[in-house]
């Protein structure tokens, strides 16, 4: 019995030994796999960067336009110059022809301060400080680059400014610096300089820069800015408020921009930053290319800028080198754009084209059988989408040249050839200001206008020629067609419906047949201006 106890003892003690081993079994095991693990983090810890700069430095080199800039930075230039009034006093008016996206406030509106109704489209050449009756200069600067055989181009207004005493004239800068970049051959350096050629119109002025060693200048090259596209790449270099070497960049935003500016703006919109002092700097593509000339800025829009395409600059390059001026051709017409409501009567399947409003007496379109009511849709086998681009393209092309119209009259497509002249120089126009007859006034017709026949009273109220025949508008009903098409007293009728209207009875007689809901194209003469305009009968 003792030895049974005995037995049975033992196997009890051996089973509780075996539990109790179990755990520590289990621990050893668990204690070696943690261990295995910490290896293996330890291994991964040791093949982990330890900065992120080493991390940037496995992802491989990040994009960068720092040798682009180095490339491009040379052919920049600072302009500085200087300027003596000839009066006692300086005028704060901007050059005249600068880009505009409002009129200009009236003088009789009695704003006194200039400053408030200064136009909202700035030029990038600032003088720095109001100048005080006292002061003998003033200073400014911009920006400019080196296109070869010491030659600069830049913009006109960095260079010249209004001549007071001939309105509508320019006169050039008293003293004119140009200064290269640190990085260019030699350094910054300082050349005097001066204007070879110029164009106000187009904005644009060469100048030769004159002292040792210029040959040896690095110059920009010349692109193609009608193969830009919105959304290219773009850089802009200058020096805005004085800040020498600045380098922006962006995109193009628009291209062919014409709501303001004189006719041959054809601008290209960019959100590179520029500001005052960039004007006359370079527009690069990612290629190094000059795409642009900068021109414009909206006020208090930093990111909405405005460039001369580099094309237009190369169609006048060749006559501001020979000549210093550029001799534009003239055809003798007054286009308008085509609006969708004249399509149909025009005989037009679309509004692509340029309209003639008018003919010069005596011109080369006269002389070749043009006539009002005619479309141009293409200039020398290249289409013509807008009256701006008939003015550009003809005016890029030298007098003397014969070109081809490609013309729509009255639904019929014709060719007609037209041996260019020189264009004489562009009269102002004046505003359109109301003329009120204090003659009888006739009721009112179904567009609203009351006409009369023209008279010599009239016609030197009114600003025309004598020799002008049509119904001139003494009245117009307030809320009528002819109100919300902008007909005003003082215009003169001299078409309805491409009928020839020659006195106030052949007007009534034309607007007869006219309803209630017809488009009436009217053909109207103001001064010296002459459009055609729709109007829609309520």
């Amino acid at each position: 019995m003792h030895r049974r106890f005995t037995v049975v003892t033992a196997l009890l003690a051996g089973a509780f030994a075996v539990i109790a081993a179990l755990p520590l079994v289990s621990a050893c095991q668990r204690r070696a796999s943690d261990t295995s693990f910490l290896a293996a983090d330890a291994q991964a810890a040791a093949a982990t960067p330890t900065t992120t700069a080493e991390t940037v430095k496995q992802a491989g080199p990040m994009p960068s336009l720092a040798p682009l800039v180095k490339q491009l930075r040379p052919v920049v230039v600072n302009i500085n110059s200087r300027i003596k009034p000839r009066q006692g006093r300086v005028s704060q008016r901007l050059p005249q022809g600068h880009p505009r996206v409002r009129p200009p406030q009236d003088e009789e509106d009695g704003s006194g301060d200039e400053e408030d109704s200064q136009d909202p489209m700035e030029r990038f050449f600032r003088y720095f400080g109001q100048p005080t009756p006292n002061e003998q200069e003033r200073r400014g600067l911009g920006s400019g680059f080196l296109i070869g055989d010491g030659l600069v181009l830049t913009n006109n207004h960095v260079v010249e400014v209004q001549d007071e005493s001939r309105p509508g004239r320019y006169r050039p800068m008293d003293e004119i610096k140009v200064i290269t970049d640190e990085t260019a051959p030699g350094g910054a350096r300082e050349f005097s300089a001066k204007v070879i050629g110029n164009d106000p119109k187009s904005d644009i002025a060469v100048l030769r820069i004159e002292g040792k060693e210029v040959e040896k200048l690095k110059y920009a090259t010349l692109g193609d800015s009608d193969s830009v596209e919105v959304g290219d790449y773009v850089l802009a270099i200058g020096e805005p408020f004085g800040l020498q070497a600045t380098v922006t960049s962006g995109i193009i935003s628009a291209k062919e921009r014409t709501q303001f500016g004189g006719p041959y703006s054809d601008y290209l919109q960019t959100d590179a930053s520029i500001n005052p002092g960039n004007s006359g700097g370079p527009l690069f593509n990612l290629k190094g290319e000059v795409v642009g000339v900068n021109a414009a800025i909206i006020s208090g829009a930093n990111t909405i800028g405005f460039a001369i395409p580099v094309n237009v600059v190369k169609q006048i390059l060749p006559q501001l080198k020979q000549t210093g001026r550029v001799v534009r051709g003239f055809l003798g017409v007054q286009p308008q754009a085509i609006t969708a409501d004249m399509v149909d009567n025009l005989g037009l399947k679309s509004t692509k084209g340029a309209l003639i409003a008018d003919v010069v007496k005596d011109s080369p379109a006269e002389h070749s059988g043009i006539k009002p009511g005619d479309v141009v849709v293409g200039l020398n086998g290249k289409p013509v989408n807008d009256n701006s681009q008939l003015t550009r393209d003809v005016g890029v092309i030298p007098p003397g040249n014969t070109v081809k119209l490609d013309v729509v009259r009255e639904g019929k497509p014709r060719t007609v050839e037209v041996k260019l002249a020189e264009r004489p120089d562009e009269r102002e126009q004046t505003g359109r200001t109301p003329s009120r007859s204090s003659g009888e006034k006739e009721q009112g017709d179904l567009l609203g206008l009351s006409v009369q026949d023209v008279t010599p009273q009239l016609a030197r109220r009114s600003q025309l020629d004598a020799s002008t025949k049509g119904a001139v508008v003494v009245d117009v009903a307030p809320d009528s067609p002819a109100s919300d098409a902008g007909l005003e007293p003082g215009d003169v009728v001299v078409e309805v419906n491409r009928r020839s209207v020659n006195s106030a009875a052949d007007y009534r007689s034309a607007v007869k047949t006219v309803k209630k809901g017809d488009t009436v194209l009217v053909r109207v003469k103001h001064g010296q201006a002459t459009q055609y305009v729709p109007v829609r009968v309520k």
